[in-house]
């Protein structure tokens, strides 16, 4: 939609601004092209879902302006009985319409709120519907990582979720708990082995366990780094453990 809306602006603009000469909202429209153009960029290295919304908002606000200065054109033509009946028919419709959508999803989602289970006990997830499986590995791992603190050992968890885990124990390790290729700094894979060979040997490295998915984004060349350069020790839920 957002390569269409932009072609498609680009060329409203030069039929407006050369052939019919006309200069009202060209000035509005050519802001919003060139908005349209610099927010792409936030599409790119990541192209999922959420990254390709944020990219294409202000394609969004510009086709909806498009829509309404053709929907202003067309009303403009109508006389003023039939202007206040349609109207009038609009109004209702979008405010049935909006009432319909909030009271189905407010009743759904409360309905859901109330009848399952909420996390009480894993801290910073309050409130929060967690499975059970979820629930027990949080704990399973973080206990894990609190004991190995204890003993004086770093605990780096390097995939994708990580997050999840050092949120509850008040952790943040930077580059780590978001290993995602766009989070890991301009250098890259190569600068976090580089990393990986200057820490100490009291760090231990958590990746996945061979026989489960990794993220699209996960830094393959760091998991292989790690298996093929460090010592496995161990395994603690999902992961294994190197040192």
């Amino acid at each position: 939609m957002v390569p269409v809306f932009i072609i498609f602006l680009t060329i409203t603009l030069i039929i407006t601004k050369v052939i019919k000469k006309e200069n009202e909202n060209i000035s509005k429209m050519l802001t919003v092209l060139l908005y349209s153009f610099s927010v792409i960029i936030v599409m790119y290295p990541i192209s999922d879902e959420i990254h390709f919304l944020i990219g294409s908002l202000i394609s969004i606000i510009g086709l909806s302006y498009l829509i309404y200065l053709l929907g202003r054109r067309i009303y403009d033509k109508i006389n003023y009985n039939k202007k206040y009946k349609i109207c009038k028919m609009i109004l209702l419709t979008i405010w049935l319409v909006i009432f319909a959508i909030i009271t189905t999803e407010s009743i759904d989602k409360l309905y859901k709120y109330i009848n399952v289970e909420k996390n009480v006990e894993i801290q910073h997830y309050k409130n929060i519907e967690i499975s059970e499986h979820l629930k027990d590995r949080i704990n399973e791992i973080d206990e894990y990582i609190l004991e190995k603190e204890q003993e004086g050992k770093n605990v780096y968890i390097l995939d994708a979720e990580a997050a999840v885990y050092m949120i509850p124990i008040d952790r943040y390790n930077k580059d780590y708990d978001m290993f995602l290729k766009g989070n890991i700094g301009k250098d890259g894979e190569d600068g976090q082995i580089q990393k990986i060979e200057q820490k100490e040997e009291n760090t231990l490295y958590l990746i996945r366990r061979k026989n489960l998915s990794l993220n699209w984004q996960t830094p393959v060349d760091v998991i292989n780094y790690i298996r093929e350069n460090l010592e496995l020790v161990e395994e603690i839920s999902i992961y294994e453990v190197y040192r």
